[in-house]
């Protein structure tokens, strides 16, 4: 759990060292108190003027002229003049100890939030307005001191083109489809920030969330799957921030629960945790907000960090403080951990960071949500030891983490959240050297905003993320702006020809995961705000298919019919009542159940076709149109009847569409069929044909 985005440090220094500054004394705004904004003018330029202090819990204790002030920005000319262009409004200070947030509100203070920014640990803030959305006029650019003396802000509002409007190209494939699976009542409550893994070889899924760590099986024939409480007593006791990870590879899983002394309780089950055994939990100063374990491949070659023991992958803990963010490897499984090492400070990124991922080469991947107003990831080559930061161009810092998924070559797929609010992947080849231009993946269902991606991949250019979005512009969708009246879905955007082309599906369907405003704010939120806390998570199986974890916040039919809204102007409350947001979060895991899937052997085959036949007195020569891309050979089968009796004359290779049948006799009629194959079994036949040998 971070709280509003940062570390746990943060509430408490806010309120021990400065109180609530609680106070009449006369308004004061911003120097310059306003200005104006044409799509083709400068920039404008403004000033802290307020006293300064701190207010812990953002505009709800802010009072104007003491510890938050207020810039007056109009947004000139219509609509027309601001087509693919926005309004950037950034904030800069100079002290790390100091800590402002912005709330961009239209019309005045009272008005609706359209863009916010409230990262901590960073002395920078931006965010966008979209005009196209929100139009034109006065905006209240409404600056609170969360934490902030004798170090006053600067500000800025400047044109910039927009990002998004240019939808990826759609894939070719057939979208693949789902099935949700949701815990009994008797498990799988409180799931905020789910993570979850899968066994390869037993195809069991581990899933935890708050203190229970369950275990899924899935029964393919009958389109079920029965929960089990498989919690170790030894992380069950309390925690901060539950994580679990499943090494495929090795297919131990590791569950950790975070605790506040620079140290967290972990144990690893070799057996879909019948049985665990503890670890020392991490490494020694590693921080004490926001942890994530991961593992997979030591490189090789790199001294005196490769494995000690028969256990033969690195296993990886991080965590953060205010100031940086720490990791750890264990070379003995996860049994102990060495001494913590940063990947990143204060003014290289923000301090909170997506999950660890690991490389078929042993690379190791930690996203982060903003490295000097772009996501980026922190990107180690000789197992953690030294890290080097790789933004991707063409992103803007985010409010949710950012996610790595990493395919069978290497292939890095980073799926995030645009500060616009748009879902986005891109993709590099190069180790994050250079990315593509990231591509809008909730552009076909017209997704406005989104929060909580993750991605997992599986051959190298076949990768899936997993988000919740809303259709409804404005705020981002995540303030603590209570009258967002946003629908949420869990969306699945897959590529199959690596980020070319994407198809992306509502995976939920007509269930809403939530209704109403997803407050990412930590303990700042409003209360019956934020069942869904600051992430989910997606893996694959031994098939490729995708298995996504997230907290189910709307489960009651007036839930999903959006009946009984009782917020702002009729708005969901996001209350626990028995109004819009049944204020639950119930333990849900969405898995494929058809389609191509991320691993392309495991493609259903497509039956040949077009097959023609063309006899001679010596030979029948056959040629059939090849309607798969993932055969290994064809079967080639004859018989005297044109119903029964086949019996399989040849294999040929897959290159080939055409064989020559010259085991014939003359005077004799033959009936021929094709079907294609690979290590999963034969297709469908082909069309039969007759052949008479004169």
């Amino acid at each position: 759990m971070s709280v509003r985005g940062t570390s746990l440090f943060r509430a408490i220094l806010a309120v021990g060292l400065f109180g609530v500054l609680i106070t009449t004394l006369p308004l004061a705004a911003s120097s310059p108190a306003s200005g104006s904004l044409s799509a083709t003018g400068s920039a404008v330029t403004f000033n802290g003027n307020a006293l300064g202090g701190a207010s812990p819990e953002a505009e709800t204790t802010c009072v104007e002229g003491v510890n938050c002030d207020t810039f007056l920005l109009t947004i000139a000319g219509t609509a027309a003049d601001w087509n693919g262009k926005n309004v950037r409004v950034s904030l800069s200070w100079l002290l790390l100890a100091t800590d402002y947030d912005v709330y961009i509100h239209k019309g005045s203070i009272t008005g609706p939030v359209v863009a916010s920014s409230a990262q901590g640990t960073t002395t920078a803030e931006t965010m966008d307005i979209n005009v196209a959305q929100s139009g034109t006029g006065v905006y209240a650019v409404r600056v609170v001191y969360f934490l902030a003396l004798g170090d006053q802000y600067r500000g800025r509002a400047e044109v910039v083109a927009t990002q998004g409007d240019v939808p990826p190209p759609l894939s070719s494939v057939p979208a693949p489809t789902y099935t949700s699976f949701a815990a009994p009542t008797s498990l799988g409550r409180d799931a905020g920030e789910p993570t979850l893994g899968n066994n390869w070889a037993t195809g069991r899924t581990m899933f935890i969330s708050g203190l229970e760590t369950l275990r899924v099986d899935f029964d393919d024939a009958n389109g079920t799957a029965s929960w089990s409480d498989r919690s170790g007593l030894s992380t069950s006791i309390t925690s901060f921030d539950p994580m679990l990870f499943t090494d495929w590879r090795t297919n131990r899983t590791f569950v950790s629960q975070l605790l506040p002394a620079k140290i967290s309780l972990m144990a690893y089950s070799d057996d879909d945790g019948e049985t665990w055994t503890p670890s020392m939990g991490a490494g020694i100063n590693s921080g004490v907000d926001h942890q994530t374990v991961g593992g997979g491949p030591f490189k090789a070659g790199v001294l005196g960090r490769g494995p000690l023991t028969a256990y033969p992958n690195a296993v990886y803990y991080a965590s953060q403080d205010i100031g940086l963010a720490e990791l750890a490897l264990s070379q003995d499984g996860g049994l102990t951990f060495g001494v913590a090492v940063p990947m990143w400070n204060l003014t290289q990124c923000n301090g909170l960071h997506g999950h660890i991922k690991v490389a078929p080469d042993g690379t190791v991947y930690v996203p982060n949500k903003n490295c000097g107003g772009q996501q980026g990831v922190a990107v180690s080559e000789d197992n953690g030891l030294t890290w080097s930061i790789r933004k991707v161009p063409g992103s803007t810092g985010g409010a949710t983490d950012p996610s790595v998924g990493i395919g069978s070559d290497g292939t890095v797929y980073f799926a995030f959240v645009n500060a616009d609010g748009t879902a986005r992947a891109a993709v590099s080849h190069d180790r994050g050297l250079t990315w593509s231009a990231p591509a809008n993946i909730g552009y076909a269902h017209n997704v406005q905003n989104a929060v909580f991606s993750a991605a997992t991949a599986g051959d190298g250019d076949r990768a899936a993320v997993f988000f919740l979005g809303s259709t409804t512009p404005g705020a981002n969708g995540i303030g603590t702006d209570m009258a967002f009246n946003g629908t949420w879905y869990g969306y699945i955007a897959t590529t199959y020809d690596g980020g070319a082309s994407w198809v992306t599906v509502n995976a939920t369907g007509t269930d809403p995961v939530q209704r109403g405003v997803v407050c990412t704010e930590g303990t700042t939120c409003p209360s019956g705000t934020r069942n869904l806390l600051d992430f989910n998570d997606l893996e694959i199986d031994k098939k490729g298919r995708p298995l996504a974890a997230y907290a189910d916040g709307c489960i009651t039919a007036d839930c999903h019919a959006g009946l009984d809204r009782s917020g702002p102007s009729g708005t969901p409350d996001g209350k626990v009542d028995s109004y819009d947001n049944d204020g639950e979060d119930i333990a849900t895991i969405i898995r494929q159940s058809g389609g191509r899937t991320l691993f392309s052997e495991f493609d259903d085959l497509d039956n040949p076709s077009g097959l023609w036949a063309a006899p001679t007195k010596y030979n029948v020569t056959l040629n059939w149109t090849d309607n798969a891309d993932n055969e290994t050979s064809y079967v080639v089968e004859r018989s005297s009847s044109p119903t029964s009796g086949f019996v399989q004359l040849v294999s040929v290779p897959s290159n080939n569409s055409t064989f020559v049948d010259g085991a014939v006799t003359r005077k004799t009629t033959y009936y021929y069929r094709v079907a294609a194959a690979n290590a999963n079994g034969t297709s469908n036949y082909s069309n039969v044909v007759k052949a008479y040998v004169k």
